[in-house]
């Protein structure tokens, strides 16, 4: 459960439910998993040089062999290890998409710097000016987008700087997305 923190009062929250992407974990398992096929190889390899001396070979080649499938299941840790400490956006979320979404926000005229990344495997977060026309009240537009980015598409950890559009805001090549 939580401790009285609301996801809309300060932005933040805490919970004690287990995170079912949690990357140690996955790592940890693969680990274990790794182990229990290294300890079947090396069973196997020696019931055959036990009883089939001449064929010591085998024990190189399950050890190579294993050493593989290890391998394979531990590619996708490493992945997703590189992709958070690389902060880079993640793969469930399209850059374009929720750039599209802020900029149909009523009062919204531009989007300009805006930054995703990872924090984890499943925590996201998100930075971004929103350039609004001026006869809108900023309060209700930053509320409109923090409940869009949270409800949509489950960002939590969000900055949302709001400010007047100005027309040099049009051209502006610091606003360009990622290529």
């Amino acid at each position: 459960g939580s401790h009285g923190r609301s996801e809309e009062g300060r932005g933040s929250s805490h919970s004690h439910q287990r995170d079912p992407e949690n990357l140690n974990v996955r790592a940890a398992f693969v680990h274990v998993v790794g182990d229990f096929f290294f300890s079947v190889g090396v069973l196997i390899a020696a019931y055959v040089i036990r009883y089939k001396p001449e064929w010591a070979i085998v024990d190189p080649i399950c050890t190579f062999v294993f050493s593989i499938i290890v391998l394979g299941t531990t590619i996708t840790v490493i992945r997703d290890a590189m992709h958070v400490l690389m902060e880079g956006v993640p793969r469930q979320l399209d850059f374009d998409n929720i750039q599209s979404d802020l900029e149909d926000l009523y009062g919204v005229q531009t989007v300009h710097d805006m930054h995703i990344w990872s924090l984890t495997t499943d925590k996201t977060a998100l930075s971004v000016h929103l350039a609004i026309d001026p006869n809108f009240h900023s309060q209700d537009v930053l509320l409109a987008a923090q409940k869009l980015l949270r409800k949509k598409y489950k960002i939590y950890k969000v900055t949302i700087q709001v400010e007047a559009y100005q027309n040099t805001m049009k051209d502006c090549k610091r606003c360009v997305g990622p290529k």
